[in-house]
């Protein structure tokens, strides 16, 4: 396969990935979702934006849970896969192709939230603010915002410059080998993503993420309006440390 025109994440997000990385276990859609409606304070009938949706692991699961949720998602054939997903359950869900650096919800939104490393794309500082503030002008005034991102310290503690992981798709077995790069000049996160699909066919994709510590991921939550910031190391509500998975913040639009 080769890869498409545009920024890297048009080509790395395609239907290989999403068959070996998208499609989340029961338990880990439980318990994100657990996470979400206590940070979010989340009730059936609260309208939710889900930015960077994917293939709706979270937005789906959300409107069957009695949300109205709005879902954002660059990658077309993704927000395919979401509709006949929410469709199959009998579900209302807006799911929406844009771009998240330009585009907010079309409806005022009690809460909103980008997981599973959503952000971070764009080299420049400014152009990634520009998808947070996104973000702040979908909610009502009040409204919560919760972001899932890497946990730079953990990362750089316990750096792995290779992962081979293999997962079983409706096509066969798939292997994923990622090497990565610490490009600490310039603070960004590459790898270069190679996937074997069943038929021996070799994909290779490559991504860059800006390693953001906590503080400076908060830093530009606050430029763009946001207050009342809240730390989670993952979603079973840990403190955030050095050790933690994953750094969750949680923002308010000032009321």
């Amino acid at each position: 396969m080769s890869a498409g025109e545009g920024p890297w994440w048009v080509a790395l997000y395609d239907d290989v990935l999403a068959d070996v990385l998208l499609e989340r276990s029961p338990d880990a859609v439980r318990d994100t979702l657990g996470f979400l409606t206590q940070a979010l304070g989340l009730c059936p009938g609260h309208t939710v934006f889900d930015q960077c949706a994917g293939i709706g692991s979270l937005s789906v699961p959300l409107a069957k849970a009695g949300m109205r949720v709005v879902s954002i998602e660059q990658a077309p054939h993704y927000v395919d896969r979401a509709r006949a997903w929410a469709a199959r359950e009998g579900v209302e869900l807006q799911a929406l192709v844009g771009d998240a650096f330009e585009l907010a919800s079309p409806i005022a939104c009690q809460a909103a939230f980008n997981w599973w490393t959503g952000f971070g794309y764009a080299d420049s500082d400014r152009q990634n603010a520009r998808m947070l503030a996104r973000a702040f002008d979908s909610l009502v005034p009040g409204g919560a915002f919760v972001i899932d991102w890497l946990n730079v310290p953990q990362i750089l503690r316990g750096f792995s410059p290779r992962v081979v992981t293999q997962r079983n798709t409706a096509q066969g077995v798939v292997t994923l080998t990622r090497d990565s790069v610490l490009c600490l000049q310039r603070g960004r996160l590459e790898k270069t993503w190679s996937f074997v699909t069943p038929s021996g066919e070799r994909v290779e994709r490559h991504s860059q993420v800006r390693l953001y510590l906590p503080h400076q991921l908060g830093e530009l939550l606050r430029q763009v309006g946001f207050e009342e910031l809240h730390y989670w190391g993952d979603v079973s509500g840990a403190e955030l440390s050095a050790d933690s998975p994953r750094c969750i913040v949680r923002a308010r639009r000032p009321r």
